[in-house]
């Protein structure tokens, strides 16, 4: 693959032509790249970041097959405008349906909750942007728009506009920005705290020293020494700081970064103007300690953020690049290696032993065992044989299999389970909301406390109304309360995810916290996701081989448990040996079946009273235990009788959860022994049990109990009692997620992440308000102690930095397991 090189351009007396735009090259340009194995000269870092994401894109091609070179536009242009290639958008522009599209922006420069306003607000001014959510732990924002005058480049131009930095959220640039954002800071870190540590050892023999200790130049000496050290601390350190509040002014607001700011410049030069006319008033250490503990809390709340991107990062990079095309299967096995993004729906591609799969899809041959604990958590690998579902970044860990691609790249289960997650951790809860309004009158607040402080101890004892001013400008910058919800809340998401309960709205929690009552489904959610067939009645003309063939074909496309025990069924007793017959007029009946015609006979398979309706009359001979029918017009076909085995860890999930207060309830479109049977097993009480239930029973049986539901089911038939729960949890994994619309997602085979969520729920509620309290008491305490000059500058901007801290680790509490 093509990769970009920084190299210096040979000097000739002709100026050489820019690779990319044709502009002459200065022979003092360092800028050049190797295309084709031959270094080509370009003429500026704007063309270099054009070229790099053209090669970086797969689009190395253009430069061949172009007949002219690209005009010379400004840097920015060049890049925005770059990324309106229609094959390039493509990667990164995501269509829900056909009108709206939907883009992921990296944002660089984000701080604070005054940050995520301004980069919404420039978002939001551009026309035909129809919604703009800017989270502040991940630097991400989802724009959605349905204007084809909206491009990539004007939501990036918007964005500089006010100072912001931008570009498409693709997973190798986000990383490498992300990379360099933290190189920096550290760095900055690392100076402050050197400078912290140096200046303290000047410093604070001056506070010590009682008059005449000290001689005069040895004093001026120590100061100079102070101020040496702290100016990297000033110019260098601070300056995200600076570019902050600049930002925030350039658009007529007040910012968090404004009152640092005011309190580093206002320090540092009264400071020097002390230590010039013999003063002892120097708080060069103050400042560099302030930096240092402001600085610190940022990395740590960046660390935050990284581990809150883990899972999206996970799930948005699971499939690997490259894959094997068999592109004349089944007529020959060869296979060529391609980009993965080249495949089409419907190519064959071969996943060989030790390789992750790079699309999702169907296996059309093979059978091998696969780790599919991207999606489910489960380390334990699966066997998947013919027409079983695999999905991109399983890893085949047994023989090789040959699969036919039913999803690529933006569409696949695992990059749309990571744009749910992104989607939760951007989202913001009423909590957050509270927090960011609040946190947006403090600054502007601070710097009024401030002048007034100064003002009224310039009356009382003009020596100290310099230090209290800056006392009330380090003590009062509401980060603390900024971070209080948003960072407990990233925690929480991705300790849930962890666990294999993807959560896609953040004030899901806050409902599950609040329920009272928990509804379940039964087949597929309580019970195991196969329902075995344990006997099979022949009530017609037709063999057992025949009828499970009429069944499958019926059945064909379902992911519901029972259709998979027909198939498994099915392949018991030689079906894969017989041609399914085609179905036409398929039509399912949510809660009853499914109907069809086979042959031109029109045939039901489902509930008996659903199949009866067909039939016209009833069965020859009473079946206690069948709950499966088939039949047509006239005849009864065949019954079945199913067993579908409780999941082990059930009755342990819902002791736990009545531990915390919730009710369970049985749901179910089953019969009613089966249901009364389960539910004993159970432990569930028999009057919040009920079977033979439609869609309809269901959604009338929760609208009857006004109260804090939350339902759990497997989305096949329960979309009316999930659409009215307060909080939705659908069951499932592979492609069918994908068409889920619920709350939160269990990925997880186990139930127990259920209880998880619960309680990490009810403990994240508990801990943003500790955090809000903590942040508010702090400010509430500190700032008339600050005004009534008790907190000295030094011990203020410690208290600041110490009160963001406790928030930060505070919050960490909940990703323990």
């Amino acid at each position: 693959m093509n990769t970009l090189l920084t190299a210096q351009c040979k000097t000739t007396t002709v100026p050489s032509p820019c690779f990319h735009c044709g502009e002459a090259v200065s022979p003092y340009a360092h800028f050049a790249f190797k295309f084709e194995n031959k270094i080509q000269p370009l003429c500026c870092a704007g063309c270099k970041a054009v070229a790099q994401t053209i090669l970086d894109a797969g689009l190395g091609a253009y430069y061949n097959n172009r007949t002219a070179t690209a005009a010379m536009p400004p840097e920015r242009d060049a890049v925005g405008a770059l990324f309106d290639i229609d094959s390039v958008a493509s990667t990164y522009v995501v269509t829900p349906n056909a009108t709206q599209r939907e883009l992921d922006i990296y944002i660089e420069g984000i701080t604070c909750a005054a940050c995520v306003w301004l980069a919404e607000s420039a978002l939001a001014r551009v026309p035909g942007v129809s919604s703009v959510l800017v989270n502040q732990i991940t630097h991400r924002a989802k724009v959605n728009w349905s204007s084809d005058a909206v491009t990539i480049d004007t939501l990036i131009a918007s964005l500089a506009c006010v100072g912001l930095g931008a570009q498409p959220a693709s997973s190798s640039e986000r990383f490498a920005a992300r990379q360099r954002a933290q190189r920096r800071a550290l760095i900055a870190l690392g100076v402050a705290a050197l400078s912290m540590m140096q200046v303290m050892m000047f410093t604070v023999p001056i506070y010590l020293a009682d008059a005449g200790d000290v001689a005069a130049e040895v004093m001026l000496l120590l100061g100079w020494a102070g101020f040496v050290l702290t100016v990297p601390v000033v110019l260098y350190s601070a300056r995200t700081f600076y570019s902050g509040a600049w930002r925030d002014l350039r658009q007529a607001r007040i910012g968090m970064d404004l009152p640092i700011v005011l309190a580093i410049i206002a320090t540092f030069f009264s400071s020097t103007f002390a230590m010039l006319n013999g003063g002892k008033e120097l708080y060069f250490d103050s400042i560099s300690m302030f930096v240092f503990l402001l600085l610190a809390a940022r990395y740590l709340e960046s660390r935050v953020r990284e581990s809150s991107l883990a899972v999206v990062e996970k799930l948005t990079n699971a499939q690997p690049t490259l894959a094997w095309h068999a592109s004349n299967y089944p007529a020959d096995s060869d296979c060529t290696q391609v980009a993965a993004a080249t495949l089409n729906i419907g190519d064959v591609i071969r996943v060989s032993t030790g390789e992750a799969v790079a699309a999702d899809g169907l296996i059309v041959a093979g059978e091998s065992a696969f780790d599919e604990s991207l999606l489910s958590g489960e380390a334990r690998p699966q066997r998947r044989g013919a027409a079983s579902r695999l999905v991109a970044g399983s890893l085949n860990v047994g023989s090789p299999v040959f699969l036919k691609v039913t999803a690529i790249g933006t569409i696949t289960t695992a990059a749309k389970l990571g744009r749910l997650t992104e989607h939760a951790l951007a989202s913001r809860s009423h909590f957050v909301a509270l927090t960011n309004r609040v946190a947006r009158w403090v600054a502007p607040i601070t710097i009024a406390l401030a002048l007034g402080g100064a003002i009224a101890w310039w009356f009382i004892d003009p020596t100290r109304s310099f230090s209290v001013a800056v006392a009330v400008l380090a003590i009062a910058c509401p980060c603390a309360l900024a971070l209080a919800a948003p960072a407990a809340q990233a925690i929480a998401i991705n300790r849930l995810a962890r666990e294999g309960l993807l959560i896609t709205r953040a004030e899901t929690l806050e409902k599950i916290a609040a329920a009272t009552n928990i509804a379940f489904d039964k087949t597929g959610t309580l019970t195991n996701c196969e329902s075995a067939i344990t006997a099979t009645h022949l009530l017609g003309k037709y063999s057992e081989t025949e009828i499970l063939a009429m069944c499958v074909a019926l059945e064909a496309g379902s992911a519901h448990p029972i259709a998979r025990g027909l198939n498994a069924c099915a392949a018991q007793v030689g079906m894969r040996k017989v041609v399914s017959p085609v179905v036409k007029n398929l039509n399912f009946s949510s809660g009853n079946g499914v109907s069809g015609e086979v042959d031109g006979i029109a045939l039901r398979l489902g509930r008996q009273a659903f199949v009866q309706a067909l039939v016209g009359c009833d069965l020859p001979h009473a079946i206690s235990n069948a709950t499966l029918f088939i039949g047509c017009e006239g005849s009864w076909l065949g019954a079945f009788e199913l067993n579908d085995a409780v999941k082990p860890d059930a009755h342990t999930m819902l002791q736990a959860l009545a531990r915390t207060g919730l009710t369970p309830h049985l749901l179910s479109g089953d019969c009613v022994e089966r249901v009364n049977s389960v539910a004993q097993s159970l432990n569930i009480d028999s009057t919040h049990a009920h079977g033979e239930q439609s869609p309809q029973d269901k959604l009338d049986y929760i609208r009857a109990r006004p109260s804090a539901w939350i339902a759990v089911g497997d989305g096949v038939n329960d979309a009316p009692l999930l659409g009215a729960a307060d909080v939705s949890i659908a069951m499932g994994a592979g492609a069918d997620i994908t068409r889920i619309t619920a709350d939160a997602v269990l990925l997880s085979p186990h139930l127990m992440p259920l209880v998880t969520a619960r309680q990490v729920a009810i403990k994240l509620k508990r801990i943003i308000a500790q955090n809000f309290c903590w942040a508010l008491a702090y400010n509430l305490v500190a700032l008339p102690l600050a005004l009534g000059g008790f907190i000295s500058p030094a011990s203020a901007a410690l208290g600041m930095a110490l009160s963001s801290m406790v928030v930060i680790i505070n919050s960490m509490r909940l990703g323990k397991r």
